[in-house]
């Protein structure tokens, strides 16, 4: 007998007996289990990751303020304040290296359960889920077109996308009220995330000529229009303050703040020429593969809803595409737009979609031999992958494996760096810090004048962060060339900044100043050395200057 894919719309769904009941919640979380460990092969890197640093210390002082009272970037106004109000009492009760062990496992059972969500109407049998699971993990690291990832460390932006999973799920079986409000939580908790899912909800509905946005699915009845209403004040929680951002900010802050965030920061992630090499490409063959083997699936109204879903994202990102063409004729307006991320919801609906596509094709047809043959060629694929992802978990007996966040670093020496200062220096202490440096604050629990990697979302306060980085790093006031410590600008450089910025210490590559003397002579800087090892020196910036430059200044 022929195995099927083909969905139902939950219509006709008896209610089991209470042991079968029992039953089917137990594989369902047996299933959950599953995928969370595919999620987590694909996302365990070492802590902390990427963007770890920057939520979760943001995220512990926003529980504890008196914290390090007083950083740059810690005090600066956030848009996701839902994600500090359940994380930051976490993070000040554990360690933030436990803390992001934590935040991870949740966000990937968060994940799982959405993504088995959006697969349950259109993939019947539990092992086509786990298939489509590992397909889906595949597909999100290799065929978005913006950079944009779901499974990884902890921040908010995961938690909003397990909630986007489970309203695909919802819309798939035709429960749009749900999934509206399902929507309206993912935007509560990354207003990115979710506004741009709630956004394509109404496109796909317009797109598809319906006069209502719940007609022939959820007839509007009292219980819906709560949903509505109370989607829109869920959302709120999220928008307001990320509107709040931009209050009463002067027009050319705002404008300048706008291009620092498009231009100069971000446009890996938001302007389309600068993409990078292959990526386009490759999110255009995703989509054409994807469009294929739909036509050769089974049509149902659940797969009918889901790909609507889909196609809303990608006609979001063509808008995108099509606001980046303006830049030359008006650059104010393109980048004011460009900055909401207009290519995000396509970036992991594509490879959601694509992997559920794939799954239903290959089991649908599991008992015709050529079709056995491929989804035994399929699961040998994503065996090698999944080997492949196992060379960064971080086991115990990996010690020399780098955080990604420590990449631009010398990461054995930043460490035990970053360990002295944590121990043998003042907990109101600023520092001047190496440009690659995004684990300062986190492995120290010291304010730092500034890094690259946190950057405020407040326009104000995005201004004066560009003003940091140029002060500390720039020769010609752009963040062109950038230089990777202050020292390199030179000794009046460093002390001006340190005067401006309140900065009494600072971490200095030791190739940019050399080799700290052996036999106790002048180090190489006119400050006192504290602390030095192969790839790092601490020196406690007192207010003295020599009267001329000296001979071993850096260039």
């Amino acid at each position: 007998m022929r195995r099927s894919s083909v969905e139902s719309d939950g219509s006709n769904m008896a209610t089991p007996p209470r042991a079968a009941a029992g039953w089917a919640w137990a594989y369902a979380w047996a299933e959950i289990i599953c995928i969370t460990a595919l999620f987590a092969a694909a996302g365990a890197w070492a802590v902390p990751d990427v963007n770890e640093a920057h939520y979760l210390t943001k995220a512990r002082h926003f529980s504890n303020p008196t914290w390090v009272a007083g950083d740059f970037f810690l005090e600066t106004s956030e848009a996701h304040g839902v994600f500090y109000q359940f994380l930051g009492p976490l993070a000040v009760a554990l360690t933030l290296e436990q803390a992001a062990w934590v935040g991870r496992w949740l966000g990937w059972l968060a994940l799982a359960c959405g993504f088995r969500h959006a697969a349950q109407p259109l993939l019947a049998a539990g092992a086509a889920r786990l298939l489509a699971a590992a397909i889906f993990s595949l597909a999100l690291r290799h065929t978005t077109a913006a950079g944009e990832w779901l499974i990884g460390g902890c921040e908010a932006k995961v938690f909003s996308w397990a909630m986007v999973l489970a309203a695909a799920g919802e819309i798939a079986w035709g429960r749009l009220a749900v999934a509206w409000v399902a929507l309206a939580a993912a935007t509560a908790a990354h207003p990115i995330v979710g506004g741009w899912g709630m956004g394509a909800m109404v496109l796909e509905r317009c797109l598809t000529a319906r006069t209502t946005l719940w007609q022939n699915t959820s007839p509007w009845n009292m219980r819906t229009g709560f949903l509505v209403v109370a989607g829109v004040l869920v959302a709120g929680v999220g928008i307001v303050p990320a509107l709040s951002l931009t209050s009463g900010v002067e027009p050319d802050v705002r404008v300048a703040a706008t291009h620092i965030y498009v231009v100069e920061r971000l446009s890996h992630h938001l302007l389309v020429r600068t993409f990078a090499d292959g990526f386009i490409a490759r999110h255009v063959l995703a989509i054409l593969l994807w469009a294929a083997v739909l036509r050769l699936s089974p049509s149902s109204p659940a797969r009918q809803r889901a790909a609507g879903f889909t196609i809303a994202a990608i006609v979001l990102s063509a808008i995108g595409c099509g606001i980046s063409l303006l830049e030359p004729v008006a650059p104010d307006m393109t980048y004011g737009l460009l900055r909401f991320y207009w290519f995000r919801l396509a970036d992991g609906l594509v490879p959601l979609s694509l992997s559920l596509a794939v799954a239903s094709l290959v089991w649908g047809g599991l008992w015709q031999f050529w079709q056995r043959i491929g989804m035994a060629a399929m699961i040998c694929f994503l065996g090698a992958d999944l080997f492949h992802e196992s060379r960064h978990w971080p086991l115990p007996w990996r010690h020399t494996l780098v955080a990604r966040s420590d990449s631009k670093m010398q990461a054995a020496a930043w460490q035990d760096i970053c360990e002295w200062v944590r121990d043998n220096t003042p907990a109101d202490a600023c520092f001047l810090t190496p440009r690659g440096a995004s684990t300062f604050t986190w492995r120290t629990g010291r304010r730092e004048v500034v890094a690259w990697k946190n950057m405020p979302q407040d326009p104000k306060s995005l201004v004066e962060w560009r003003a940091r980085i140029v002060d500390c790093f720039s020769h010609d006031g752009t963040l062109n060339a950038l230089e990777r410590s202050t020292v390199s600008l030179g000794l009046q450089r460093m002390q001006l900044v340190a005067q401006r910025y309140g900065a009494n210490y600072a971490v200095v590559p030791t190739d940019r100043v050399g080799p700290a003397p052996l036999d106790g002579s002048q180090p190489p800087l006119p400050w006192p050395l504290l602390h030095a090892n192969a790839g790092y020196a601490v020196y406690h910036m007192t207010e003295i200057m020599p009267s001329e430059p000296r001979t071993d200044q850096p260039p």
